[in-house]
């Protein structure tokens, strides 16, 4: 314990080494004597190559390349009172571990698919102002003023006759128009509710999404840390069994094919500790750029906090009938449905007249050469009927066009439906079994220790050879890798059979993150 807290303390030694002001304050030039006597003269070296003096100290330019020297007095056990507590700050800030909960909202914030869907949803939900409006009331005002030079020439009885006009014209008109009978708004007005709701349902399930890929990611590193873990260990042990049986051949009671068996081992372990590293380093990437930034240790899984328990309802039919009702992606879908079905209203309406009445009042003066000073106020209400008559095709193929994308539709909500019942109960036998298989894992490592234990006993009494040990820790190590895999993958099955019901929220996130130990690896 004593030797971590040194590498810790040195650990937030170098990251405050990395500050170009700590690196003055903290960690002065070798030119100035590293512990001063009281009322030496010491200095603080600028990023610029000047020099920070003390408060009410003036400060000095840099002279000939030699540090120039501001004098001040510090008592030695103050200046070590200030050093420790900078270094314990380091030394924790260095320490500390990103948890799940931390990074999935984070996630929220920086991922880019998730500020992709959160951006086409806002310009989705638009869609509803603009359908209300074709119903509302739509007042508009035009206006125009012009300077007119209009030359005219006319044939007369004793010849040609020209005369030019010089005037200033205007005109100005301000309409009122709202419609009485618009199925095609109606219709468009309906369908953008549906869209709306189709919406909402797609940024509820990224909300998902993002929380099944960030604690994907995360368990991912988890896991293809503990992978190294166990090769690392696996490669004491061979290194160590390697040791032995070269002293015995050198002692004359061993072998030459031990050594090269415990060598052969412990060679294929470092191989793959090769493929271990590679994989970490990119689960590693894989979760760096759902949050965009660089990751500290993360806080590891904690076998006694972790509840190993059967999903709550333990009827699959629940769970099914829960997910057909509230899934998100399900939701989504019934209200493309209904928008593909208000699509076909809308291409019928194509057929129907529209009605609309009108208010309109015009102010003009000399709008042409005829009305040259002549002033017109004209006062206009009235309705406007637009029956359609014939329009080549058009409109009945818009609604052969929508029954075809409402079945499009329909297949494509059954398909999902289908996908998300297939998906539910894979996940809810996984969790569910889950429980099963880590408990018998456990069993497992305790069973392999032990047979490792009675091996070297064995070996001991020369009732067992190397080989024997070496098969021993190798099943030892892969029980210990199975163990943590099928911890791994039973908190990802409960996390990801929340998610297709649409409960994968802060406070099962929290749940999630409370499996976790207090600090990072």
């Amino acid at each position: 314990m004593k030797r971590n807290a040194t590498k810790k303390l040195a650990t937030g030694q170098e990251a405050c080494r990395s500050n170009v002001f700590w690196k003055g304050f903290l960690f002065p030039p070798k030119t100035v004597a590293e512990t001063p006597a009281v009322g030496a003269r010491r200095t603080v070296p600028l990023p610029d190559g000047g020099f920070f003096p003390r408060r009410g100290m003036a400060r000095r330019a840099p002279t000939g390349g030699v540090s120039t020297e501001v004098g001040f007095t510090m008592k030695n056990s103050m200046r070590s009172r200030t050093l420790g507590a900078l270094f314990a700050i380091c030394a924790l800030s260095s320490a500390h571990a990103d948890d799940l909960s931390q990074l999935y909202h984070e996630a929220i914030l920086a991922d880019a698919n998730f500020l992709v869907t959160q951006a086409d949803v806002a310009a989705q939900r638009e869609a509803l102002p603009q359908a209300r409006s074709q119903l509302l009331p739509n007042l508009s005002f035009n206006g125009s003023k012009s300077r007119n030079d209009t030359n005219q020439e006319s044939q007369g009885l004793l010849g040609p006759v020209k005369n030019q006009y010089e005037y200033d014209s205007h005109n100005y008109v301000l309409s009122l128009r709202q419609a009485l009978f618009r199925p095609a708004a109606v219709a468009s007005y309906l369908q953008s509710l549906a869209q709306v709701e189709s919406a909402d349902a797609i940024l509820e399930w990224a909300v998902q999404d993002v929380a099944v890929r960030v604690g994907s990611a995360y368990f991912d590193v988890l896991s293809a840390q503990s992978d190294l873990d166990v090769n690392k260990a696996q490669q004491d042990a061979y290194a160590a069994q390697l040791s032995y049986t070269e002293k015995a051949f050198t002692a004359g009671a061993g072998t030459r094919t031990d050594i090269d068996e415990a060598r052969s081992r412990l060679d294929l372990a470092k191989a793959q500790a090769l493929e271990l590293q590679y994989r970490l380093e990119y689960v590693q990437d894989t979760l760096k750029t759902l949050v965009n930034r660089p990751l500290t240790p993360l806080a590891a899984l904690d076998p006694q906090r972790l509840e190993l328990a059967r999903p709550d309802p333990e009827r699959l039919e629940d769970w099914i009938l829960e997910a057909e009702t509230v899934n998100p992606k399900l939701k989504s879908l019934r209200a493309n449905v209904e928008v593909a079905e208000k699509e076909i209203w809308k291409a019928n309406s194509g057929h129907l007249p529209t009605v609309d009445v009108f208010a309109q009042r015009s102010k003009s003066e000399s709008e042409n050469n005829n009305t040259i000073g002549s002033k017109y106020d004209t006062k206009m209400v009235g309705v406007q009927v637009v029956i359609p008559i014939f329009s080549g095709g058009y409109v009945n193929s818009a609604v052969r066009q929508s029954y075809a994308n409402l079945e499009k539709q329909r297949q494509q909500l059954e398909a999902t439906r289908r996908a998300t019942t297939l998906e539910v109960r894979k996940q809810f036998d996984a969790a569910t079994q889950g429980v099963q298989w880590v408990k018998a894992y456990e069993q497992a490592v305790k069973s392999a220790e032990q047979t490792l234990f009675s091996t070297k006993k064995g070996f001991q009494a020369g009732k067992r050879n190397n080989l024997d040990i070496l098969n021993a820790e190798q099943n030892l190590a892969a029980a210990r890798r199975d163990l943590n895999r099928g911890r791994f993958q039973y908190v990802l099955a409960r996390l990801q059979l929340l998610a297709l019901v649409g409960r994968l929220d802060d406070t099962e996130m929290t749940r999630f993150n409370n499996w976790l130990a207090k600090s990072g690896r």
